[in-house]
This record gives C-alpha cells, structure tokens and sequence, in this order.
C-alpha cells in the first residue's frame, strides 16, 4: 500500500477518512451501523475532525456575529 499511495501512512488512517466522510453525509446511527460500532460514543469521536467545519459553525452560530 506504500508503494501505490505514499500519503497513507497506515489502514487506520483510511478508516478514518471514510467514517469521517459518511459522517458529512450520514445521521449518526447509520455511520454507526456502516462503521460496526457497537456504541454511538465510538463514532462521535470521529466527528468534527476538521478546523473548518468547526470555524464555520462558531461563524454561523454566534451571538455577536449580527452585531458587527
């Protein structure tokens, strides 16, 4: 796998990218079922991975953001 695709470092980190994906276009439960978590804790640790989703969200959701 290194040698087709120098960038992947591990499996894990494919897991990682895919579970993230679903969970932009996926409810909770269903990336759930998909990922094989038994408990929903599991996948909510793959949410919110990247700064800008989150910035985006501070931007959209807070208080003072009208004000100016």
């Amino acid at each position: 796998m290194k040698k087709t695709n120098p960038g992947i470092l591990n499996p894990k980190q494919i897991r990682l990218s895919v579970i993230s994906n679903w969970l932009k276009t996926h409810n909770l439960r269903q990336v759930q079922y998909m990922a094989g978590h038994k408990y929903v804790s599991s996948t909510e640790r793959y949410q919110e991975n990247d700064v800008s989703s989150l910035q985006n969200k501070l931007e959209k959701c807070h208080p003072l953001n009208d004000a100016f």
